[in-house]
């Protein structure tokens, strides 16, 4: 039996686990949920609020899409947007976010004709999106006004500091050689973690190679700054037209922790894992389950229009693919 054979049953049952893991908590949240509440609010929205919406996560992904082309600047936005698109599909369709971030790669580096600087583009625009995520929560959490546990602060900023450290000692050859080592303990252990350790010091030296292009960072992260900035536009909107009192200050501490929770691949898309950590943190400011259940709703409805929107481009490139096939027979049976 060949590896990709014994891969496919492993991966299968991954990726029931996830599922399962949001249906478990879907089912909690139904519990201490009123979920007629959350339905007639959802129900009574405004399409012109909808729209709105829309418009400002259609923002969002233009100006997503633009942080990323700074890498590879030579490459035609449309085929970054695409590829992008690709990516919201494949997040939701399939069980993780690692799926969509792969299908980027893919088509990225399919249409370019780069499948290495695909993988590097995409490994610093995360990179930098995290940078971007840990600026807005230092910021949220240092002027929040909520009680929050002291326990629960002291981890956040353990984390997103520690974080920061490492990312920019990664500067220094020294911390570059020991994570280095670090990554690659596992091969020693097993060699069939070979692939993943080979992966993960690719991030590392990726990484290293363009903490000494500052400026190219500097832009890139000034981007990420203004991507949060829309999103949490978004937030702040959506809070506003359903009277859930949260502040923006909170909101800045709260966002880049649903995003980092409901990136983690646990779950399928991150439903369920997204809705309790909602839940969870709109609580310690006083929000009630139920008005954090419609934001988390709100947000699911604009992640699914944006996966509709990357089948759109999907079906097309399939459509067109087709074409050009037919083309190409009819042509070969013009000349015999």
């Amino acid at each position: 039996m060949q590896k990709a054979d014994v891969k496919r049953p492993k991966q299968a049952i991954i990726n029931i686990i996830k599922i399962l893991i949001s249906v478990v908590l879907v089912i909690v949240l139904y519990n201490i949920i009123d979920f007629n509440f959350v339905l007639r609010e959802i129900t009574s929205m405004s399409p012109w609020f909808f729209v709105s919406v829309l418009l400002v996560s259609a923002l969002s992904i233009v100006v997503e899409v633009s942080k990323w082309r700074i890498l590879m600047p030579a490459v035609p936005f449309g085929q970054y947007l695409k590829a992008f698109m690709y990516g919201e599909f494949f997040t939701l369709a399939l069980p993780g976010q690692v799926f969509g971030e792969a299908a980027k790669i893919v088509r990225f580096g399919k249409d370019s004709g780069r499948y290495d600087q695909s993988i590097s583009t995409v490994i610093i625009d995360k990179i930098t999106a995290v940078l971007g995520l840990i600026v807005f929560g230092l910021f949220g959490l240092l002027f929040t006004k909520a009680e929050l546990p002291k326990a629960f602060v002291a981890i956040l900023l353990t984390c997103m500091i520690g974080a920061l450290f490492v990312l920019f000692l990664l500067r220094i050859g020294r911390v570059r050689r020991l994570l280095l080592a670090f990554v690659r303990l596992p091969v020693r252990i097993s060699p069939r973690f070979q692939k993943f350790c080979d992966g993960a010091a690719g991030v590392v030296d990726t990484w290293h190679e363009y903490l000494f292009k500052p400026k190219l960072l500097l832009k890139t992260f000034g981007c990420g700054l203004l991507l949060y900035v829309v999103i949490l536009f978004q937030y702040v909107l959506i809070c506003r037209q359903y009277n859930i009192p949260v502040s923006v200050v909170d909101l800045c501490w709260i966002m880049p922790t649903i995003n980092v929770v409901q990136a983690l691949p646990i779950s399928f898309a991150g439903i369920g894992v997204r809705d309790i950590s909602l839940v969870t943190m709109l609580a310690y400011v006083g929000v009630s389950a139920d008005n954090s259940m419609v934001l988390a709703m709100v947000l699911l409805l604009v992640i699914i229009t944006r996966a509709i929107a990357g089948a759109v481009f999907i079906l097309s490139d399939v459509a067109h693919a087709s074409m050009s096939h037919s083309d190409m027979a009819a042509v070969g049976a013009a000349h015999k």
